[in-house]
């Protein structure tokens, strides 16, 4: 191969991975979050809601790069859910949360999701021990915890998080309707990823 044709197949080359970074950070390889809740009453009542989406956040890049590397203080595989108040207004003015953001807005409690919480999903949402790119999380907010707080959003942390108030690197945001939580009310949430 001469010189000149060499530099048009390195151009080629830096331009097809010039346009792929182009449709990733335009949004084309986009992750999904799915969002299912029900809410168990005091009363007795079942308040089962209708699936939502949330939002991946740009930081997730980051969390796959450092497991990925199998950086140090990164690949321990903890995973907490967390939960916010948010901000009342949003009560009125609901919020739409953005994918640079790191932390929650008002976070009040959080929760380890163990492995045995986290499983694969197949097409059609059946868990599966092959692995696939679709991964469902599931937890309870139990009756006895995060009482007493009017509750907004939830986010999950991974890589160096801890039981710490917004530690480690946020993988997803969620605001949702205002959830009052007293004791004797149980809230079980599943999040399922597309990647």
């Amino acid at each position: 191969m001469n010189s000149e044709n060499a530099k048009r197949k390195i151009n080629s080359e830096e331009a097809v991975s010039i346009n792929l970074l182009d449709e990733e950070s335009s949004g084309k390889y986009n992750f999904i979050g799915e969002v299912f809740d029900t809410i168990y009453h005091p009363d007795g009542s079942i308040e089962k809601r209708e699936k939502s989406f949330n939002i991946v956040v740009d930081s997730i890049s980051r969390l796959i790069s450092a497991l990925i590397k199998n950086q140090s203080g990164y690949s321990s595989g903890n995973l907490y859910w967390a939960v916010g108040q948010g901000a009342g207004s949003w009560d009125d003015a609901p919020y739409s949360p953005v994918s640079s953001n790191k932390t929650l807005q008002n976070e009040v409690f959080r929760k380890a999701i163990p492995a045995s919480n986290r499983s694969f999903i197949d097409n059609n949402g059946n868990k599966t021990s092959s692995v696939t790119n679709r991964l469902q999380l599931d937890i309870a907010i139990e009756s006895g915890e995060a009482n007493g707080y009017s509750l907004r959003e939830f986010g999950i942390f991974g890589g160096n998080a801890s039981g710490t108030r917004n530690s480690g690197i946020m993988i997803n945001h969620k605001s949702h309707s205002r959830v009052d939580k007293i004791e004797g009310m149980r809230i079980e949430r599943s999040v399922r990823f597309t990647f």
